[in-house]
């Protein structure tokens, strides 16, 4: 047997026990390398939540576009999707929900400080595993760099210090500039708050991840010393770190809060983004296939951008019309998926909205064609979504959902000649709270006293347009209640809603219905119509004069001379839109047109009064 190392006393000299491999005994190795495993799985646990909370999806290897969004971490753009202040917002946002702030929090913390703590107490080669995980399991691989220098600085001479808490807090320094300059690229998201307690929330998780890192780095660095280092210090915390985040966001949040989120952003109001990417890329397609096979032509770029315009909107249209179907489609079965497995959700009615404004979804091709540039609407509704607002208005009485289902569902029953079921629908949509107080930015009110702590309510994300929805309920009551024609059995009235005001034909169809029935109590509203689908402005204010002066006494002449007003304002001849404006409270005080007539005349102030020398 080898003689064990002496001094030269003869005294065998003591063990220094450094960390977990100082120990040689075989059992303390096995137990080592066991919890190291252990401890990596966990951690992978760990890091699969972090993906989970951003993609909805258990394992990130698992996602079909898996490489597409690893390598989108390294894109020059700014893309905050992909870095942990993402996770600040959305798709559970911290502003909409403030539990996700500790939620968020340890979960950051976890993935911090275990690879440092394993890098002092395992060895830096251990901490390596963790560094992966961190890169491709979480899909943070610029976190992974920095925690790369964190690890280096914490364990690794001649950076390490002899207190190993001073080494652990020196390796936050370079996780603390990536959070600095990862939250720069949230600034113009932050500026954008205006309640200053929401600017905080945006950084919390952040500065809770560090603070919460720097305690766990101290306890389990105490419980080392204390156990002389023996395997097994990092395990009970990072399990506590795992279970902690994941109870809060079960009983506190709800799993139903993030798949609503990632509905509401792959199909909520802002999506249309997406199906405007998809068709570009088909139309500079198109132009590019054009171009290269006409060079012989000497035709440019923007002569053959034309020449697809007009030549090829036919195809134009069906590739419009393709993706949207799929747009569709896709909806449809994310918001059904969404009711069938949490049926109770608060969130359900939200998604029954989602889908119903996504098969309401058309491109104004017409406006496409004039200023390429592709835009939607979804004030004409689809028989598809009758059903899905029938639902909402059975399921979600007075909720905002609620008072778009009843707007759509009126204009659906007056394009089958159901009158009077349409007004019913409309007098129910006055009556809904709020109703007649529209809030100043046009949407549903969301948020209240004690906002800044509160969660938002659930149908803050879907911009539903309060102030616009009023409105156009109020107008299309009075429309059907001035206009209605029993003779006719309410026929003008019928054929002229079941028109799309974006149809590239729908002022000719509009002419073509007042020579169909050219003594109908509608004529008026159609000259009007006419005048608002002009294609030009000179030509909009010309017949909007002709509609303003028309001797007649029909429900559109306020209708007509608050849109001269407004045609005016926006050529800049404020005298006579103030001539307009004032006009309507003059002669047409009862109409629903003197509130926002008023509204414009304090615009006008505003505007001439800063224009004055």
């Amino acid at each position: 047997m080898a003689n064990k190392p002496t001094t030269t006393d003869g005294i065998a000299p003591a063990v220094v026990i450094a960390d977990v491999w100082s120990r040689t005994e075989p059992k303390y190795r096995r137990r080592a390398t066991v919890l190291l495993i252990i401890n990596v799985l966990l951690f992978a646990g760990m890091a699969s939540v972090a993906y989970w909370l951003r993609e909805g999806v258990a394992s990130a290897p698992m996602s079909p576009d898996y490489w597409d969004k690893l390598v989108a971490t390294f894109h020059p753009m700014p893309d905050t999707q992909h870095t942990p202040t993402g996770l600040s917002l959305g798709p559970i946002s911290v502003e909409q929900v403030p539990m996700m702030i500790p939620v968020l929090g340890l979960v950051l913390a976890a993935l911090i400080s275990i690879p440092v703590l394993t890098a002092i107490l395992y060895r830096f080669p251990c901490s390596v595993p963790f560094l992966l995980v961190v890169a491709f399991v979480a899909v943070m691989p610029w976190l992974a760099i920095a925690l790369l220098g964190s690890c280096l600085l914490a364990s690794v001479r001649p950076f390490r210090m002899r207190s190993r808490f001073a080494s652990a807090l020196m390796g936050l320094v370079p996780v603390i500039i990536y959070f600095f300059m990862a939250s720069r690229q949230i600034e113009r998201t932050v500026d954008v708050l205006a309640n200053p307690a929401d600017r905080v929330k945006i950084i919390a998780p952040l500065t809770l991840a560090v603070v919460a890192s720097a305690v766990v780095m101290g306890i389990v660095l105490l419980t080392a010393h204390i156990v002389r280092y023996r395997p097994g210090a990092i395990s009970p915390l990072l399990a506590i770190l795992f279970l902690t985040p994941v109870a809060l966001f079960e009983f506190k949040v709800g799993r139903d809060e993030l798949h609503y989120r990632l509905l509401e952003r792959g199909f909520g109001p802002s999506s249309e983004y997406f199906v405007q990417q998809e068709f570009d890329r088909i139309y500079e397609q198109t132009v590019q296939q054009l171009w290269a096979s006409r060079q012989g032509e000497g035709l440019s770029y923007e002569q053959t951008r034309g020449q697809v315009l007009t030549q090829e909107s036919g195809a134009l249209d069906a590739d419009v019309a393709s993706v949207l179907a799929e747009y569709r489609k896709k909806a449809a079965a994310a918001a059904d998926e969404f009711v069938k497995y949490f049926p109770d959700s608060r969130y359900a009615c939200h998604a029954l909205y989602v889908k119903a404004r996504a098969m309401d979804l058309r491109a104004d091709m017409a406006s496409f064609r004039r200023d390429q540039v592709l835009e939607f609407y979804d004030d004409f509704p689809s028989d598809a979504s009758r059903h899905e607002w029938e639902r909402i208005e059975a399921n979600g009485p007075g909720s905002p959902m609620a008072a778009a289902a009843l707007l759509r569902l009126a204009q659906l029953d007056a394009r089958e000649g159901a009158i009077d079921r349409a007004i019913g629908r409309l007098e129910r949509l006055e009556q809904l709270p709020g109703a007649s107080a529209p809030d100043a930015e046009g949407g549903w009110a969301s948020a209240g006293p004690g906002s800044s702590t509160a969660r938002r309510p659930a149908y803050a994300g879907l911009a539903i347009p309060r102030a616009k929805l009023s409105s156009d309920g109020s107008r299309l009551r009075g429309l059907f209640e001035n206009n209605r024609d029993p003779a006719l059995k309410d026929e003008p009235l019928r054929q002229f809603l079941a028109l799309d005001a974006h149809d590239p034909q729908y002022t000719r169809r509009v002419e073509r219905l007042r020579e169909r029935f050219p003594e109908s109590r509608l004529d008026d509203q159609l000259e009007l119509a006419i005048a608002m689908a002009a294609p030009d402005a000179a030509s909009k204010t010309e017949l909007l004069e002709r509609c303003a002066t028309r001797p007649s006494s029909g429900d559109a002449l306020a209708d007509a001379v608050y849109q001269l007003g407004i045609a005016y304002a926006e050529e800049k001849r404020f005298a006579e839109a103030r001539g307009a404006f004032e006009r309507v409270l003059r002669e047409h005080a009862e109409s629903i047109w003197r509130g926002p007539a008023e509204n414009q005349l304090r615009r006008i102030e505003t505007v001439t009064a800063g224009a004055e020398p």
